[in-house]
């Protein structure tokens, strides 16, 4: 991903500051995801790595309400999400996870630590379709990456908090829990403070443009040809940076243009790289879709004239008076709950992926990974490798989905991916069998797994925010977020007997179920 930094209608003199003032946008917007990631899916990895303590008896109990309400949530989110503002979505999330944390850490009955771990994944499910919608009125590219960088890290975070505060310093579980009560207050600081306050002015100060890096031939055409249109003397083409202030999704997003040659009456008819790019991805929409108001951005304007010709109140006032004449065309939450579904079926190129990378491997790290031991015959060698095996698919997970910025799969490395990763589930299925490569060096392949995992996650988010038609780009990243949840549960309950078949294979007891029992 290449950042290129163009200001228009400035001096000499002003270019240093409107340079470090749009870096520290970028830098505050990426930040803010960054944060947004690791603290939604922390709450979760808390409950999980404390699992032992809720329930040693049923950890698989545990497993599934952490995983069950969040399906439930994201399946749904499409079809009411565009009820229900950011702002409500997100102080619901924090009251959740407080929630949470209150009921698991002071709750002796299992069955209401349970209900507590229940919402815990409501608000997982929340967050993220919420945060995912979030990062299209944004700069997709960098918003998303953020996100996922900061999802991958907290895999790492969650496990540390309860190390750190349960098994270091002493703590009581409890106390662990109720110390992370913080995170709700943070998550609503970063929202509120951190994200939601930036202005329409200070997104209109410079205009910022993101290129994707073309990663083949094919990729680089297809980009030019959304691009083909563009008049000749309008200069460097800028992108839209879209505000979120508080608002609905579908509705009073701000795209800024810095192309000289557009005015608020012609906007559409010189911006036919728009029309293209609709032609081309009319392949992902039902032709209900297709013909509804649904197609474009809500509340969309293009704004001409340079920084120095058009002043921040001038252009909102342009943006206002252009969004009432075409809020009916541009008005995502118009459509229909048939054509709501028809679109996220339609989302299988992206949705796919996920689901299979994720089932391969959960099932690897519930499944086959609980089987390998050094000696395998060893309880305590097995629980070593089963830690050591998670952390470093953690350590993948992390580096792989912060690498957006700088790498942009196609649609066929994209799927390319989850095909290794079953590829691995079936090696390490037939090594813990067969004992052919049995050593510490296993745990690279771990590491592999994570990286496969991670970049297929902000893979499959980024190509969508590229290949969707820009009105359906906020619905689509709420609904395509379901597949991975969906592989997880999937896997959750395969693991159950891969596990247990490969115990019965190796003499070892323990399991929950007996391969080929009755």
């Amino acid at each position: 991903m290449t950042l290129v930094l163009n200001f228009q209608g400035a001096g000499a003199g002003n270019s240093s500051l409107q340079d470090k003032a749009t870096k520290t946008l970028l830098l505050r917007i990426f930040a803010g995801f960054w944060i947004l990631g690791l603290l939604n899916n922390s709450a979760y990895v808390i409950m999980i790595a404390g699992a032992n303590e809720i329930a040693a008896s049923a950890v698989g109990l545990v497993y599934l309400f952490a995983i069950g309400p969040t399906i439930i949530v994201k399946l749904s989110a499409p079809y009411w999400f565009h009820l229900v503002g950011y702002s409500t979505r997100f102080w619901v999330a924090a009251a959740l996870m407080s929630c949470s944390f209150i009921i698991v850490g002071c709750s002796k009955s299992m069955t209401k630590q349970l209900l507590g771990v229940g919402l815990v994944a409501i608000q997982g499910g929340l967050g993220e379709a919420s945060a995912l919608g979030l990062c299209s009125l944004y700069p997709n590219q960098l918003s998303l990456t953020a996100w996922s960088s900061g999802t991958g890290f907290a895999g790492i975070a969650g496990y540390a908090w309860v190390a750190v505060l349960h098994y270091w310093l002493g703590l009581s579980y409890k106390a662990t829990l109720l110390l992370a009560n913080v995170m709700p207050v943070a998550w609503l600081a970063v929202f509120h403070l951190g994200l939601q306050r930036l202005k329409h002015s200070q997104l209109s100060k410079a205009a910022v443009e993101y290129q994707p890096l073309p990663v083949t031939a094919a990729a680089e055409a297809q980009e030019a040809a959304a691009d083909v249109a563009a008049p000749a003397d309008a200069g460097e083409p800028a992108l839209r940076l879209r505000a979120a202030s508080g608002v609905r999704p579908g509705h009073a997003r701000l795209e800024l243009s810095s192309s000289p040659s557009s005015s608020d009456g012609q906007a559409h008819d010189q911006h036919p790289p728009h029309h293209h790019q609709q032609q081309q991805q009319q392949r992902l929409l039902p032709s209900g879709a297709q013909s509804s108001s649904a197609l474009s951005p809500a509340g969309s304007c293009h704004i001409g004239g340079s920084s120095a010709e058009a002043t921040p109140e001038h252009q909102q006032h342009r943006c206002s008076s252009s969004q009432h004449h075409e809020q009916q065309q541009h008005d995502a939450s118009a459509m229909t709950f048939k054509q709501r579904l028809q679109v996220t079926l339609q989302l299988w190129p992206y949705m796919a992926p996920l689901f299979v990378v994720y089932f391969a491997e959960y099932a690897m790290q519930s499944g086959t990974w609980t089987a390998i031991g050094f000696p395998v015959t060893s309880a305590d060698a097995r629980h070593r490798f089963y830690l050591y095996s998670n952390w470093m698919y953690q350590a993948g997970v992390c580096v792989s989905r912060s690498s957006g910025m700088l790498y942009q799969a196609n649609r066929m490395v994209l799927w390319l991916m989850p095909g290794l990763q079953c590829l691995l589930l079936a090696f390490f299925t037939i090594d813990a069998v067969t004992h052919t490569w049995y050593n510490w060096g296993l745990l690279s392949l771990c590491f592999l797994a994570g990286l496969l995992g991670g970049a297929v996650y902000v893979n499959s988010f980024t190509l969508l925010s590229k290949e969707v038609e820009p009105g359906l780009r906020e619905f689509s990243l709420s609904a395509a977020c379901v597949a991975d949840s969906l592989g997880i549960a999937c896997a959750d309950v395969a693991a159950i007997a891969i596990q247990g078949c490969l115990f019965r294979w190796q003499n070892l007891p323990g399991a929950a179920y007996s391969c080929g029992s009755t």
